[in-house]
């Protein structure tokens, strides 16, 4: 009964855990994305927050 409550409690965390690596991977390829194509020759991915260079308001 003990090895069975364990494989749940893994099963279940693995699935809560599944979902916020997909999240961190997309979130980390639209960074990658937007420093690859905005064509300035600086990574900066905070630029957009600061309201610097190619993010300014």
């Amino acid at each position: 009964m003990q090895k069975l409550a364990i494989a749940t409690a893994l099963f279940v965390v693995s699935n809560v855990l599944g979902g916020c690596a997909l999240g961190v991977a997309a979130g980390a390829g639209y960074v990658a994305h937007d420093e690859a194509t905005e064509g300035d020759g600086n990574f900066d991915p905070l630029e957009d927050v600061r309201g610097e260079g190619d993010g300014k308001n």
